[in-house]
């Protein structure tokens, strides 16, 4: 190869031997901190750049092995919704990127920004090159198209040629992961293009340089007419789902909903903490059909129609960065306002609006919702306190009561990452979650992510305390002895607690969200391990002790 090397003068230079040094340096420069790794004959260069990277100081993510690859992925989504920051992942050709399993329409349907990769299996003439075909099994690990298997549950898929900039094209990935609506990317990565040899140096942009989009902003007159709508509103409420996502979302619609007494509902289906559940203000608004006016945040199903549904004659204004929803081919809600924005955005522009616009007597009506809500909050709050306890006094040991306890025992800043189903009401009753990133659960409908994911949780959080409530079938689905291996491996340790269906005769009332309010149908005995992977320090052990008197 020639030593000069045609690049933009912007770019910058970095040391590389081969294509795979390139390729681990722009992931650390793109904000991947962790590459979760699931062996494979022809991905030896990933081993080999990060530890060539640790030895020459060069910018390289950690390479964790991960012995099965639906617990990779997960665990890569776990890493990336709690830093924020995509992930990676890389597996073994075909089969590898199939065994990635459900956890592919986690990433797709959660939004999570990460960089998913696998090797192919070698096509070069034996000895032609380097990385060419060397064993038999290598004649039957090419498929047609390796990058249709992801193809629908990926912003983009590309698989790695002779002409590409391997910086280049991973910081192009990594731009198009993190730009909103945020969503997995997928790279195939052939051995023959991971050893070509570079000469000591490459020069790619990052993707900070490349840019990432800023969030939009909504048209002022959208946002005044938002404004009006919900001033003038007699019963008015916000309905989020994913907003938390982004963290800075949460204090921004906090901000608005306090101006103007706007009670917070989860939709159906959230998947972040939106709002803290704490707040006077959260889980005390009227169902959709029976608000006049409302302000829908990044929730996918705020509603089930027909019956569900706005009343007619009411506003409502939907915030979703993908405006029409694209990815959803189906698709029947109807909004009076669309705004292609997101929920932070949106939130703090109806803020400013609103602020301008409010009068005495909007105040004063204002003021007496305000009185109205808290004083709903404090009976909700007794009503779950009652039922906490009133669970305590029921044999076996009612799931309800677990929940209980540990909201009592959580740390402010713990992390909850819930994939307990039929029990999440009970988990989202008390964990009393008041900080944005502190509560997560999937996104999709795949069971088995909980697990992976608490282990990338932990992995992106090592001063934080995370727990993973899952129900005892989930729990199987996410092939838990992996995870476990991994976790007690990298001392990522977590609690884990797993609800057991028995049988139905429950009747103590549950909510999975405070605009479900569904009852129980059936009732659960605990089947916990409340030792931590690793030792356990003397503050877990009282935890523990606490949780196990109760």
């Amino acid at each position: 190869m020639a030593e000069t090397i045609s690049h933009d003068l912007r770019w910058q230079e970095y040391g590389a031997d081969e294509w795979s040094d390139a390729l681990v340096q722009a992931m650390k420069l793109g904000g991947v901190e962790h590459l979760f790794f699931v062996s494979g004959s022809e991905i030896a260069f990933w081993q080999e750049s990060v530890a060539k990277a640790q030895e020459r100081g060069w910018p390289a993510p950690k390479l964790i092995t991960v012995p099965h690859e639906s617990v990779a992925l997960n665990a890569a989504l776990g890493s990336a919704m709690v830093r924020n920051q995509p992930a990676a992942t890389a597996v073994h050709v075909d089969v590898g990127t199939l065994n990635y399993g459900g956890a592919i329409h986690t990433a797709w349907r959660g939004n999570y920004p990460v960089l998913i990769t696998a090797g192919t299996g070698p096509r070069a003439y034996p000895g032609t090159m380097a990385g060419a075909r060397n064993v038999p099994v290598q004649w039957v690990q090419e498929p047609r198209d390796q990058g249709g298997i992801l193809r629908q549950y990926t912003k983009i898929d590309h698989r790695l040629e002779h002409q590409d900039n391997p910086g280049l094209i991973v910081s192009r990935l990594l731009q198009v992961a993190m730009s909103e609506p945020k969503g997995p990317v997928y790279l195939a990565v052939p051995r023959e293009s991971a050893m070509l040899r570079l000469p000591g140096k490459t020069y790619f942009p990052t993707r900070d340089e490349m840019g990432i989009v800023r969030p939009a902003w909504p048209d002022p007159a959208d946002a005044r007419r938002a404004a009006e709508w919900l001033i003038e509103a007699r019963n008015p409420c916000i309905y989020v789902g994913t907003a938390g996502r982004n963290p800075e979302a949460v204090a921004e619609i906090v901000r608005l909903a306090e101006l103007l007494a706007l009670p917070v509902m989860d939709s159906e289906r959230f998947n972040r903490l939106n709002f803290p559940t704490t707040h006077a203000l959260y889980g005390t608004g009227p169902a959709p059909k029976d608000a006049d006016a409302l302000l829908i945040l990044e929730g996918i199903v705020p509603y089930l129609p027909p019956l569900g549904a706005p009343r007619p004659g009411a506003k409502v204004v939907w915030v979703e960065p993908d405006p029409v929803l694209s990815n959803y081919k189906s698709m029947e809600h109807q909004a009076d306002l669309w705004l292609a924005v997101t929920a932070g955005a949106a939130a703090c522009a109806i803020y400013e609006a609103a602020t301008a616009m409010l009068s005495k007597s909007d105040m004063s009506r204002i003021a007496e919702r305000r009185e109205r809500l808290e004083a709903a909050k404090r009976e909700m709050v007794a009503e779950n306190e009652r039922l906490g306890q009133e669970a305590g006094r029921r044999r076996p040991m009612h799931p309800r009561w677990v929940a209980y306890q540990l909201g009592k025992i959580l740390e402010p800043n713990a992390i909850v990452v819930d994939d307990a189903l039929s029990n999440s009401d009970n988990v989202c009753a008390h964990h009393q979650r008041t900080q944005a990133g502190t509560y997560f659960s999937s996104g999709g409908s795949s069971g088995g992510w909980g697990i992976g994911a608490a282990v990338g949780a932990k992995m992106a959080a090592p001063d934080r305390d995370v727990v993973f409530a899952s129900g005892d079938g989930y729990l199987m689905f996410g092939t838990p002895l992996p995870a476990l291996w991994t976790a007690a491996h990298y001392k990522a340790a977590f609690l884990t607690v797993v609800f057991v269906i028995t049988k139905a005769v429950s009747s103590i009332r549950r909510r999975i969200s405070p605009s479900s309010q569904r009852r129980a149908t059936a009732t659960a005995r605990l089947c916990a391990n409340p030792r931590k992977l690793g030792p356990p320090s003397s503050a877990d052990s009282n935890k523990c002790a606490a949780a196990r008197r109760h």
